[in-house]
């Protein structure tokens, strides 16, 4: 059977330590992360973009409460679990935020088989052991070879005519992941991504809005936009300058509207420190 994979938060190393032993000790669960506090799991969570079986949490801690902690983190999760050494006076609490369970500190072994019996009982077994979020993905044309713009891949399916009188092949899905930025020139956005020589290759393009693409990626935490006409993704951030950054070799500059967005979007993802 496989392992639950899960995450454990509490400023308290000690007690973080104490959790992790008890549940390597059942040996049902895959610690994924081990945190002191809500933001590290937070930038954990946006570097490896999966989500976990369990979240277990501690509620008092000073960076972030847990109470606050379940709204910023519950995407990343199927169930989240408070720890912690005042269950009773928190029990209100964690209903209001619809926790899915509290375990009280120290975690009991019989205590936690009890809630994951619970969970498992609240989701089909089908969904319980594997990856939990799928990577989205985006339907791109992708050109041909022959034409004036850069093919991606060589084999695709049939092709047909193209708006601005250039080949393509039929529409094929693209990972959000393989994109390391997106820009509108003229009324097509082009979507590239980057080898590992640091080469952009064109995945594709979409006669789309930009507004359009604010809609598909306002809830991915990868992609910043940094003007009216380009969006980058963070996971491929080389460096951090005053003005902009570099995507592979590539420098971007952000407008001074998106500044204070890309500057905290930066920390938050801890790629600040790429000067």
């Amino acid at each position: 059977m496989s392992k639950f994979p899960v995450v454990i938060i509490d400023d308290l190393y000690g007690a973080l330590e104490d959790t992790a032993a008890v549940l390597e000790e059942l040996g049902l669960f895959q610690i994924k992360g081990k945190f002191t506090s809500v933001r590290d799991a937070e930038v954990y969570f946006f570097k490896k973009d999966e989500k976990v079986y369990i979240i277990f949490c501690d509620i008092e801690m000073p960076d972030c409460s847990g109470l606050d902690a379940i709204k910023r983190l519950r995407n990343y999760c199927s169930h989240f679990v408070f720890v912690t050494g005042f269950a009773k006076e928190y029990a209100l609490d964690g209903h209001k935020v619809h926790v899915d369970g509290l375990l009280s500190k120290p975690v009991e072994a019989d205590e936690l088989l009890d809630l994951v019996k619970h969970l498992k009982s609240k989701v089909p077994t089908s969904s319980t052991d594997r990856d939990l979020k799928p990577e989205p993905t985006i339907f791109l044309d992708f050109v041909d070879p022959k034409s004036e713009l850069h093919l991606a891949r060589k084999n695709g399916p049939p092709m047909r005519k193209h708006p601005e009188n250039k080949r393509v092949y039929e529409k094929v899905p693209v990972a959000l992941a393989e994109i390391a930025y997106l820009k509108k020139i003229g009324n097509y956005i082009h979507f590239y991504a980057l080898r590992p020589n640091d080469q952009f290759v064109l995945l594709g393009v979409l006669n789309k809005r930009m507004m359009d693409m604010d809609d598909l990626l306002q809830q991915d935490p990868r992609f910043v936009r940094m003007d009216q006409s380009v969006f980058i993704n963070l996971n491929y951030v080389k460096k951090v300058g005053l003005e902009g950054v570099s995507v592979g070799s590539k420098f971007l500059s952000v407008s001074k509207s998106r500044a204070d967005e890309l500057k905290r979007r930066l920390m938050l993802m801890d790629i600040s420190h790429k000067l």
